[in-house]
């Protein structure tokens, strides 16, 4: 796309993917500008919250960022220079988990699917008959389980982004599910975290193509803003819908989906995705502020005024596409600072299923340099005509340090 956005791939924010992603379908928004070329130069840091986010004039808004030491500690890995060269070791992989994919494609990429406007159509009858075969391809594989590894447990399964199945080994070897009928790969559970400094942002300069695209900076209609009637999941810690950026006037009466408690109609979906949900009682509730960060990045609406510690700055930020709606996918819950690749493979899907136009996810693990089965799975969502946002993280800016997936 010829988006006027110019970033280092190395050190990118995914919602500048979203800019560029934009062109490629027929969304009603091509670029934004995230206006910080206007801000005091002591406001335009990584640290704070208005690059993207217009906090709260009536409460206090905490920095989304997250510094090696802190990421360190949430992780377990060592510390690590987001300026370094070489492979990066960050969140490494969950032992106790895996997922099994099987022989055969999913949905996203079967050539047996019914299609519309370029997307799977899930409601479709060849749609339904390849679902069908796919799930009796799966019981086979846990009856097999049952039989020859019955300590593995089953926690999800996936018939979109992967034809895959994840368990709870229990002591049950990685080799020995290889040994499975229809088994086309088995690897262990990776674990990612936010990836929240955000070093580039400044460079997401799309302010001319809010008219190339038709829309208007009209404040008070957002149907006529960019990105209007496209739909956006975040897949993070949550977006706050009580924020300043998310009130929902204007925008039309939406079917809201999940917890209801935490969604308008502007945030239209409230979901949670962690295996500890029920016995820590994690709701969809976003109690980390990355999330918010991210999603006003992405879509907070035209013109917020914005205050940074009781400052109020001399210009009132917009997001990239602040006429879109939102849905909060939190894989972050409460504290927790780690998601499961099965965590973020059941959010996915879900945002597939709820209709999400484009997928953001501003989240990362280690740079293996390998075609890790998360990584598969973002690629099928995209063949399947959904645009997925990844970050590539915030190291480098040398070889094999952009994080999966």
């Amino acid at each position: 796309p010829s988006a006027p956005v110019r970033f280092q791939v190395q050190r990118s924010l995914a919602v500048a993917e979203l800019a560029l992603s934009a062109a490629r379908v027929t969304l009603s928004t091509v670029t934004v500008r995230v206006m910080l070329d206007s801000a005091p130069t002591a406001l335009r840091t990584e640290s704070v919250a208005a690059a993207g986010v217009a906090p709260s004039k009536t409460t206090a808004f905490r920095s989304p960022e997250v510094r090696p030491a802190a990421r360190a500690a949430a992780t377990g890995s060592a510390p690590i220079d987001p300026n370094s060269d070489g492979v990066v070791a960050t969140s490494g992989v969950d032992s106790s988990s895996a997922l099994i994919q099987l022989v055969g494609d999913p949905l996203s990429t079967s050539p047996d699917v019914d299609h519309g406007n370029g997307r799977v159509k899930l409601d479709g009858q060849k749609t339904k008959s390849v679902k069908a075969a796919l799930a009796a391809q799966r019981n086979a594989l846990k009856s097999w389980l049952r039989a020859n590894a019955p300590k593995a447990k089953v926690t999800g399964e996936y018939d979109f982004a992967l034809n895959a199945i994840a368990v709870r080994l229990n002591g049950t070897s990685v080799a020995t599910l290889r040994q499975a009928p229809g088994v086309a790969s088995v690897q262990l559970q990776g674990l990612f975290h936010p990836t929240a400094d955000d070093p580039d942002l400044a460079r997401i300069d799309g302010l001319l193509g809010w008219s190339v695209a038709g829309a208007t900076s009209e404040p008070r209609d957002p149907a006529s803003w960019a990105g209007a009637g496209v739909q956006v999941g975040i897949i993070d810690s949550g977006v706050d819908a009580s924020h300043p950026c998310f009130g929902d006037a204007g925008f039309p009466a939406t079917r809201q989906l999940g917890d209801t408690h935490f969604t308008n109609n502007k945030v239209i979906v409230a979901k949670v995705f962690n295996n500890k949900a029920g016995s820590k009682g994690y709701t969809a509730e976003a109690i980390g502020e990355h999330g918010t960060h991210v999603g006003g990045t992405v879509a907070c609406n035209l013109q917020t005024p914005a205050v940074v510690n009781g400052v109020d700055i001399p210009y009132d930020p917009s997001g990239v596409a602040p006429g879109a709606q939102l849905g909060s996918y939190n894989v972050f819950p409460g504290d927790d600072g780690n998601a499961r690749s099965e965590d973020i493979l059941n959010a996915i899907e879900a945002a597939v299923a709820d209709g999400m136009d484009v997928l953001n996810m501003s989240l990362g693990g280690g740079s293996h340099g390998i075609q890790d089965l998360l990584t598969v799975a973002v690629d099928n969502v995209d063949r399947a005509g959904i645009v997925v946002a990844v970050s590539a993280g915030n190291e480098g800016p040398g070889v094999m340090t952009i994080g999966s997936p």
